[in-house]
């Protein structure tokens, strides 16, 4: 073991010296955290475009298609497709702000970031 000299407050005193240790920082990571970061983009493409879906529609072409989307896929499915398009256009204020009204009209008024 190392020792190291140090004066402070006019006392002397040999103080070994520690060896460092590597502490894992590393957070755990769920399973379904570890699927939502490993999925990348939107698993079927043109689903809600199929239905007549697009984010520069007017607000009744949108709300009609994610109505028809809601019955074929279920509202927690439609929620997940406008999630995936939501992450894709984060960047572009203007796509964002209808991707966010799509998710309230689904969500029946609910939304959670």
């Amino acid at each position: 073991m190392k020792y190291r000299n140090i004066k402070r407050n006019g006392k002397r005193r040999v103080i070994p010296i520690s060896e460092k240790q590597s502490y894992s920082r590393a957070r755990k990571v769920s399973s379904r955290e570890l699927q939502d970061d490993l999925r990348v983009g939107i698993r079927h493409p043109g689903s809600l475009v199929d239905l007549g879906y697009h984010i520069k529609e007017p607000v009744q072409k949108q709300h009609a298609a994610l109505d028809k989307a809601v019955q074929k896929y279920g509202r927690k499915k439609t929620l997940e497709k406008l999630a995936d398009l939501y992450r894709l256009d984060y960047h572009r204020p203007e796509l964002k702000a209808g991707i966010v009204s799509s998710i309230k009209y689904v969500s029946g008024g609910k939304r959670n970031d």
